[in-house]
């Protein structure tokens, strides 16, 4: 007899009964909640479930479970249209963490998803594989080892750049209209995220190119040789620094800043919650240097420092990555997804994400004059 399903709903909605073959020895009972329950996750997966039943049964080749399971979490999330947001199996997941300690193997250098749709290179970092095969920001990548990635596709790209130590990946770049390819061999990354040194006239200089887990306690180290060296001024360079951990972008506002808001954020509740500074600034003054590729912890860093006057910001307008990231495990394996769940706003209220910081002083650079105009003007400020 051909399968029959029957539901009863019991007294007052309490439970259903489900029946298999005709007779009460299948019956399972559950309550009302859980069948609608079922009765949602069956609407909304039933046709995931028919798709992947085709591709099992139909494909030309055999596939794997896991592989097509994992598109279709990437999938989900390519849905938001956001950059910025991502699936990472066990594997990636762990990766991902351990770049964000400046630990990690890859090829060191750093990229995102331009408003043309492309991956473009901000940085690349001194004495790494990249600067070595002579990669430099401003290159297009087009592809990692023959596969193709769009600008929405910066974390897929950057998990295929990563890997072991000693192994190649070639890229397939664009300069200048003129498309080449170039074979790298991946190194084991430590880089200290901050440089520093004494300029004309006792002005300090320091250069922040990223804020990773080691980030406050660099440039503490640099701020405190700078002064005893008899620094009566600071630049800070953030030009091209794209971000990273916004909690050291904080310990380093403690530095920079009397006590106060850095900056506050918004979720989609309009809930407000706000990121204070300590007290604890510097007695030098400052001036902080930015341009297009300053982004996401490096804003917030701007953004309170300019608002609540501690400093003088240099250069074009800010990137404008205003959004908040948090990680969240999905289950037992070691997967886990990054989700994009709360905007930034500076002090006073000013959106950054898609607008940027716009500098005090707006300076910009000369394509084929090697002079840095921005740099010039933020001694000129200090030396006011």
């Amino acid at each position: 007899m051909a399968l029959l399903l029957a539901a009863a709903l019991l007294v007052g909605g309490i439970g259903v009964i489900f029946l298999g073959k005709l007779g009460v020895t299948d019956a399972v009972v559950v309550s009302a909640d859980d069948y609608q329950e079922l009765e949602r996750y069956r609407k909304t997966y039933k046709k995931l479930d028919t798709i992947k039943n085709y591709v099992e049964h139909t494909f030309y080749i055999d596939v794997d479970e896991a592989d097509l399971l994992d598109g279709a979490y990437r999938g989900l999330m390519s849905g938001l249209d956001d950059p910025y947001s991502a699936y990472y199996n066990a594997e990636e997941f762990a990766e991902m963490m351990s770049s964000l300690t400046g630990e990690y193997s890859g090829v060191g250098m750093t990229f995102y998803g331009n408003e043309d749709g492309v991956l473009e290179v901000v940085k690349v970092f001194k004495e790494s594989p990249a600067q070595k095969a002579g990669m430099q920001p401003g290159d297009i990548i087009l592809a990692v080892d023959g596969v193709q990635f769009a600008g929405t596709q910066s974390s897929e790209a950057a998990e295929k750049i990563r890997g072991e130590a000693g192994t190649s990946v070639t890229l397939t770049y664009s300069r200048g209209g003129v498309q080449a390819d170039v074979t790298i061999v991946r190194a084991k990354l430590n880089a200290e995220t901050v440089d520093y040194s004494m300029l004309e006239d006792n002005i300090g200089y320091i250069i922040i190119d990223q804020f990773e887990s080691k980030t406050d306690k660099e440039f503490e180290a640099a701020l405190n040789d700078l002064t005893a060296q008899g620094a009566k001024g600071l630049v800070i360079d953030l030009r091209n620094n794209g971000g990273g951990l916004v909690a050291q972008s904080r310990n380093i506002a403690d530095m920079l800043m009397g006590k106060g808001t850095l900056v506050y954020t918004e979720d989609h509740n309009k809930k407000k919650e706000y990121m204070t500074t300590e007290e604890g600034r510097t007695a030098l003054p400052y001036v902080v240097l930015v341009n297009e590729y300053t982004a996401s912890a490096s804003e917030i860093l701007c953004a309170g420092i300019q608002d609540n006057k501690e400093g003088t910001i240099v250069g074009t307008v800010t990137y404008g990555k205003g959004i908040i990231q948090g990680f969240w495990d999905i289950g037992t394996d070691g997967s886990a997804i990054k989700l994009t769940y709360q905007q930034y706003f500076s002090p006073s209220g000013k959106q950054i994400h898609k607008l940027g910081i716009t500098p005090d002083y707006i300076v910009e650079l000369v394509d084929g004059d090697p002079t840095d105009y921005q740099l010039q003007k933020a001694l000129e400020v200090l030396k006011k």
